[in-house]
């Protein structure tokens, strides 16, 4: 086994083919996809070095270390880090490998200690709790953690079986809810899944998602131009492969609540909402939810997966938790060795003494 590395968004492109056979062969998340990391890179790759590393046996890809270097300032010092790619937009991180996990990870962390790049740790964040990476990570690093909570829910086979598995006070709200929303307003719920209204859709979402936001005085996630475009971008690349998900409830034909995400495989990923606050006494949001639960279910899916976060709302799907982990790897050199000891032990004793 060798280990190439890629360091160029061209070389990156040029991945596409045999990124997709590896992923049909290991366990994975919609974000670990080559459509998705390779549009995050083109939108937020510029102030990072590309670290992406190919485990290689007899010329076939066995494994992909997604990666990249950056580099912050602290106490005027500038202080370098390897991280996932995507990183923070990306709710599930992880290496993609199929087969001989363990053999790959140190392989892959063995050659980021010959880089000339003076990197002092790496931080690798957001991994999912059952990733085969998580065994081998746990004895390179006593620092592995959980970190971001990640409720799910698991769906049964018929819309009929999703309500009873809804408890007795949430399925009353959710019937009084939409008879009220019916007694003042004509309901529709519209699917904007689809390439040609794909666009539409995302802009509705985008100030859905920022009026909530503003009205509590923050800017909102869409405030930034380059995520705005990212995922302008992303929603045409997934609805283009059936993997869009992208709902709107409307109150005569004004837009009340959205809903963002993707299907891949038999999960669909909830990334990102909005509502209407002026329609807040009708529940969109849940109402909105449960449209999009029931329609998974008539297409086969079988996971409702709300993401990171422990909103108290979705807790009312009567849903499951998984905890994300996250773990930091010294770098093997003397200089990152003593800067370890005081980000862990000589910083926070004396911030403890003397706060």
């Amino acid at each position: 086994m060798k280990i190439v590395e890629i360091d160029n968004y061209s070389d990156f492109l040029g991945l596409e083919k045999e990124w997709n056979i590896l992923l049909e062969r290991c366990e994975h998340s919609i974000f670990s996809t080559w459509e998705w990391l390779s549009t995050w890179w083109k939108y937020f790759g510029s102030n990072q070095r590309l670290i992406l590393l190919l485990a290689t046996e007899k010329d076939h890809i066995i494994g992909i270390a997604p990666l990249m270097y950056s580099t912050r300032k602290i106490h005027g010092l500038h202080r370098g880090k390897v991280s996932f790619i995507g990183t923070p937009h990306t709710d599930y991180n992880d290496f993609i490998i199929a087969g001989k996990t363990e053999e790959c990870i140190r392989m892959f962390i063995e050659y980021l200690n010959r880089l000339p790049e003076k990197w002092i740790y790496i931080e690798l964040t957001e991994i999912p709790e059952n990733s085969k990476s998580i065994p081998t990570l746990s004895k390179l690093s006593k620092a592995l953690k959980p970190s971001s909570i990640c409720p799910y829910k698991q769906l049964p086979k018929s819309p009929s079986a999703f309500l009873d598995s809804l408890g007795r006070n949430m399925r009353r709200n959710l019937r009084r809810y939409m008879e009220k929303a019916k007694k003042n307003f004509k309901v529709a719920f519209s699917d904007y899944s689809n390439v040609e209204s794909c666009t539409e859709g995302m802009h509705l979402l985008f100030k859905l998602h920022q009026k909530r936001w503003e009205l509590r005085g923050s800017p909102g996630a869409f405030a930034n131009t380059s995520f705005r475009n990212f995922h302008l971008e992303i929603a045409k690349i997934f609805a283009k492969k059936g993997r869009l998900g992208l709902f709107l409830l409307k109150l005569s034909d004004e837009p009340a609540a959205a809903i963002y995400g993707f299907k891949d495989q038999t999960k669909f990923y909830g990334y990102l909402s909005g509502f209407d606050p002026n329609y807040s006494e009708y529940s969109v949001g849940n109402l909105l939810i449960a449209h999009v639960m029931e329609n998974c279910i008539r297409e086969g899916l079988s996971e409702f997966d709300f993401m990171r976060g422990g909103e108290e709302y979705k807790g009312l799907w009567k849903t499951q938790l998984r905890r994300n982990q996250s773990v930091e790897i010294p770098r093997s050199s003397l200089c990152s060795t003593l800067y370890w000891l005081y980000k862990k032990v000589w910083n926070p004793y004396f911030n403890k003494i003397f706060p």
